[in-house]
């Protein structure tokens, strides 16, 4: 398999990756920016998986909205019985309902935006908190020290989730939509599935962590069989080695250098191996064969 819009090794080169990027409406012409550029075009594609795993953060702490809505539950009920007031139970049952819709929101549609109402949420109910004892304090009555701490705990939390929206802001002025995180995510499932048996463009390197690679003219694909990391690279990124002969197992040992840090050693297959060696002959102006140093091919 390869992905769609490519059918081939000849196909699979930047040149090609570009018009079926800007076919997606992925980083159109009016960024002016040369999409035909290998290095730019990693660069922007980092971009997309950097944005895409803070979409998956931003949906896994949905989760946390609901717990915290829970949380604020008990702290109504104890607001409740330590002053009956319908307006205090009004302002918690609001908080809790926004609370909960902040949650599911972070989990429909994740995105930056998510940490935004974090922070909203997390200011109201400072205030609330904070507010709740300073009022206490103005009728003569004793303020509590739990109450204070919560509410400036969520106050400097909310102070925090702010400067990231900020910051976030900044790093992804050209955010990458969701059909952006679409076609990576197909692209990725494609990855995850590859067999460098029955497709040329794939490698499995179960090093560790595991790494499955597609390779795509001058860009490469590494993806985390688990955890799913993203790592997009260049042919002068990396480097795979492999034993000459096998130590009596049918397979020989590889090994995998990312910006000349070995990886573990593991078995490679020869089909991996094949893939690699015809990638690297397609890089090269002149067919050479790949680096023999020391005991590897």
């Amino acid at each position: 398999m390869t992905p769609r819009g490519m059918t081939n090794r000849d196909r699979a080169g930047p040149e090609t990756i570009a018009p079926v990027l800007r076919g997606r409406g992925l980083f159109g012409d009016q960024s002016g920016v040369g999409m035909d550029d290998a290095f730019e075009m990693r660069f922007r594609l980092q971009q997309v998986a950097a944005y895409r795993e803070l979409c998956r953060g931003v949906r896994r702490s949905g989760r946390d909205n609901i717990f915290f809505s829970l949380f604020m539950m008990v702290l109504a009920y104890i607001a409740w019985q330590n002053q009956p007031n319908n307006l205090i139970i009004m302002l918690f049952g609001i908080l809790i309902v926004g609370e909960l819709l902040v949650g599911v929101f972070k989990w429909v549609a994740p995105s930056a935006e998510g940490l935004l109402l974090d922070a909203i949420v997390l200011l109201v109910f400072a205030g609330v908190n904070l507010g709740l004892q300073y009022v206490r304090f103005q009728a003569g009555g004793p303020m509590n020290p739990v109450m204070i701490f919560l509410g400036a705990f969520m106050l400097l939390n909310a102070i925090g989730r702010f400067q990231a929206y900020k910051q976030l802001r900044k790093l992804f002025a050209e955010r990458p939509t969701a059909e952006h995180i679409a076609w990576f995510n197909e692209l990725i499932r494609e990855i995850q599935s590859s067999d460098p048996q029955q497709d040329d463009l794939a490698l499995d390197l179960p090093t560790k962590p595991h790494w499955k690679a597609k390779l795509l003219g001058t860009m490469v694909f590494f993806f985390t069989v688990k955890g799913q990391n993203v790592w997009i690279a260049g042919p002068e990124d990396f480097e795979l080695l492999r034993e000459k002969t096998d130590r009596g197992t049918g397979l020989r040992r590889g090994l995998l250098k990312i910006h000349g840090q070995p990886y573990p050693e593991f078995e490679m297959t020869d089909a991996t191996w094949d893939n690699y060696q015809q990638w690297q002959i397609s890089q090269s102006p002149i067919p050479s064969s790949p680096k023999t140093p020391g005991g590897h091919e």
